[in-house]
This record gives C-alpha cells, sequence and structure tokens, in this order.
C-alpha cells in the first residue's frame, strides 16, 4: 500500500546565514493516515526538527498550505509572532539550541470532511537573535486507510470517551524525543491513536458519592475482544496501586500499562488493553479468542490515575510501535434520545457512548 512521498526542501532567505547553518524538518509517523470523523477529518502527524548549526533559532512562522489533485490551493492557515499574545505560542518547543533535534506536534490536524488533503505544505521560518532566517518546506501526501476493519467497542453499556487521540490529548503528545523516553528505547508514537474510556452510570456520573478508586462505576466491569485473534501479550500480577516499573519499559514496552492484554488479528494489528484488574485476565499468550470474549475486567494498575480502559490500536508490541486508528460498528452517541449511531464509527475525545 502507499503512503506518502516526503519532500524538504530548504532555502537560505538571508545571504548571512553560512551553508551550514540548516535545518531538516522531517513528517512523521512513516505512514500519514487521515481519520474520517462524521463531520471532519483529522492529520495526526507530527515533524522531527533537527538543528544543524551551532547557533540557536526560534519558530517564528509556520505556513499550512493545501493542495488538491490538480495541484490548486484549497486552504491555508498560519501561525506567527503577531498579535499581543503571539498565536506561534501554540507550539511549546519552539527553541532549537544548536546540534539539537526536538519533536514538534502538528498543530493543524483538522479539515472539513470534504476537504481534498491531497497535498499538504508545511512551511517553517526559523530566526535567530540577529533576525536571520532559514526557511524549510515539507511536504506530506497523507492518505486514508484501504479496507477499514470496524470493531466491536471493547466495552459495553455508557461510556465517556475520557481522552482521545485529539491536538490536546495526552496520547497524542507523546514526545519520543525527549531524553528520558528516548533512552528507554521509544523512536515512535504507539499510542497515537489512543483511548481512555470510563464507564459512566445511567446519570452519566463516573463515582458514587465518595469517589474511592472502587467507588468508580467502571472498576472491576468486563472487558471484550474487539474482534477475533490471537492473544501474544498478558500479564496478570499487577496490583491495582496505580504504579509501574519505569525502567522496566526498556525491556517490555508495555509495562505502562499494569496488566494488560494484546491480540494479533488478521490483519496484523494489534490490539491493545491496559489498566486491568489485579488476577482478572481470562486470557493467555496462544490462545485464540473470538470478538466480544470477556477477556479481563477494569482495573486501576500501571500509569493509571482512576479505573478506565486504556485501549489503542498498533502495529507490534515492540518499542517501534506505531499507532493506528480504529473505528467501531457499534456505537451511539447520546447527546439526546434517543441516541444517534455514529456511521464513521470513530469515536472522538468528550463523546458519551452508547454500546449496542
Amino acid at each position: 500500500m502507499k503512503y506518502f512521498i516526503l519532500v524538504i526542501a530548504i532555502i537560505y532567505f538571508n545571504p548571512l546565514v553560512k551553508s551550514q547553518e540548516k535545518f531538516t524538518v522531517v513528517s512523521n509517523p512513516e505512514r500519514i493516515l487521515i481519520e474520517t470523523g462524521e463531520n471532519n477529518q483529522f492529520v495526526n502527524s507530527d515533524f522531527i526538527i533537527t538543528n544543524l548549526s551551532s547557533d540557536t533559532f526560534t519558530i517564528s512562522k509556520l505556513v499550512l498550505s493545501v493542495y488538491d489533485n490538480n495541484n490548486k490551493l484549497v486552504y491555508s492557515r498560519f501561525l506567527d509572532n503577531n498579535g499581543t499574545a503571539p498565536g506561534i505560542n501554540l507550539i511549546p518547543n519552539r527553541e532549537f539550541m544548536g546540534k539539537g533535534t526536538h519533536l514538534v506536534f502538528n498543530p493543524f490536524p483538522e479539515f472539513g470532511l470534504n476537504m481534498p488533503l491531497v497535498k499538504l505544505v508545511f512551511e517553517w521560518t526559523f530566526t535567530d537573535n540577529a533576525d536571520r532566517e532559514i526557511k524549510v518546506s515539507t511536504d506530506i501526501f497523507p492518505k486514508k486507510s484501504q479496507g477499514i476493519t470496524k470493531y466491536l467497542f471493547p466495552l459495553k453499556g455508557r461510556v465517556l470517551v475520557y481522552d482521545g487521540h485529539d491536538l490536546y490529548a495526552h496520547h497524542r503528545r507523546f514526545d519520543f524525543e525527549f531524553a528520558p523516553i528516548k533512552s528507554l528505547g521509544f523512536h515512535s508514537n504507539f499510542m497515537r491513536y489512543a483511548y481512555d474510556f470510563v464507564v459512566l452510570n445511567n446519570d452519566n456520573r463516573q463515582f458514587s458519592d465518595s469517589g474511592k478508586d472502587q467507588d468508580y462505576f467502571g472498576f472491576n466491569q468486563p472487558v471484550y475482544a474487539v474482534g477475533n485473534g490471537k492473544v501474544i501479550y498478558a500479564s496478570n500480577s499487577h496490583k491495582d496501586d496505580k504504579s509501574f516499573n519505569i525502567p522496566g519499559m526498556a525491556d517490555n514496552p508495555l509495562e505502562l500499562y499494569g496488566n494488560c492484554i494484546a491480540i494479533l488479528h488478521a490483519d496484523q494489528s494489534v490490539s491493545v488493553y491496559g489498566h486491568l484488574k489485579e488476577n482478572s485476565i481470562k486470557v493467555k499468550p496462544g490462545q485464540l479468542v473470538k470478538a466480544q470474549q470477556e477477556i479481563g475486567r477494569i482495573g486501576i494498575s500501571g500509569s493509571s490515575f482512576f479505573p478506565h480502559l486504556h485501549f489503542e490500536m498498533r502495529t507490534s508490541i515492540l518499542h517501534s510501535a506505531e499507532g493506528l486508528p480504529s473505528y467501531f460498528s457499534n456505537i451511539y452517541l447520546l447527546q439526546k434520545l434517543p441516541p444517534r449511531k455514529l456511521n464513521s464509527g470513530l469515536a472522538e475525545t468528550g463523546n458519551i457512548l452508547e454500546i449496542h
């Protein structure tokens, strides 16, 4: 399957900039996919920016241009230093000291449902303290997933999409260029399309009055396989104490999720179910499972603040894993009665869902 071709062009606009003072901007991940929701399209990508010079530069402007099949401009956005509260501040990591590499999250991830996302051109302007500029243009060609599989949701009843993978979600902002993370062996975002799901009661409450962990309505609720597959990982002995072995992630990246199950599906994608309850795992590695088979129960093991299910699709269970989009055939949006089926199958942060 063809996904995109990356083109990087470096142009020096100020003659005072020496030839060795340059940047590279590489889009990430290798396969840039378009998610399609009910009303919008989403391009979930990052940029790995490397300053090859010995000087410090700051991003002063970023322009996005979108082109259609005829290479005609159909959309444009920008961030720059104008205004009393400069828009460029939406990019957290803007300063690039000499000889360094940083990850920058794409600040323009959302587009209209009918926008032709054939070519996206990102034009970066970097400026030093002497107002010298370097401009770099990065082109990406994102593609919609082919042959989308719609899974069955891993929970039943009423569920809040507590945190998804939009621009503001913590799953989206996994900086694998951050030294402590990089030292553990990560060099991609395995949870690029991850979710945190919270079970609600009929009044849309997460827990009873006490608010203790065991009083969350989701605690000890069943978790189900989203599709047929083979169990390739199952960890069952972590306590429900919100702790995890950070150094151990260098050997086992799934240590982050405490009690956790990973299932390999026919298309070679892997579904991961994290923060499960101690001794609730009902499957073991090598076992074949069916869609909607109960595989465990919600807990608070691993890096978890409160009882919820962490769910993601990914390419493997290795440090090199990349996240994959997931769609569900049986989710209904509860904004008013009766609930409305989400035909796209895409759950978004903040949605309250009914699972049918």
